[in-house]
């Protein structure tokens, strides 16, 4: 049998007919599953009181939270010239994040701060700070 999704109203009609009284292989014959599927969707039943078992996060949990967000996108605003050590050592003290270069790094990359953004932006702004403008 092929891999295919399956509505949860089948895994569920699946289940009645279990408690109707039917067989698993005629269960799993009729609707074209597996005798695997069947037993892996009572399972789900009896442990979380549902054929869909509960989506769990999986992967890392983020360095850092919204306001440590905002307050860096801040910081590199008003001096974009700081190093990813100084902004590293900033997150450690202000927001007591402790952070290697690299997850620094990686992180500033994925909110889109850039060093190639970052001085775009500065030299964008570097006019109108000598007309006093900003």
């Amino acid at each position: 049998m092929d891999f295919r999704k399956i509505s949860a109203d089948m895994k569920e009609h699946a289940l009645h007919l279990l408690t109707e009284g039917w067989e698993l292989p005629e269960i799993a014959d009729v609707l074209g599953v597996s005798l695997i599927s069947i037993n892996r969707w009572v399972d789900n039943d009896d442990r979380h009181g549902t054929v869909i078992p509960p989506s769990y996060h999986q992967g890392r949990h983020r360095l850092l939270n919204t306001e440590a967000i905002s307050d860096l996108k801040e910081l590199i605003d008003e001096s974009p010239e700081f190093y990813l050590d100084e902004i590293g050592e900033w997150l450690a003290l202000y927001h007591d994040i402790p952070m290697s270069t690299t997850a620094l790094h990686d992180n500033l990359r994925g909110l889109g701060l850039t060093r190639k953004i970052m001085h775009r932006q500065a030299a964008d702004r570097a006019p109108l700070q000598i007309l006093g403008l900003c």
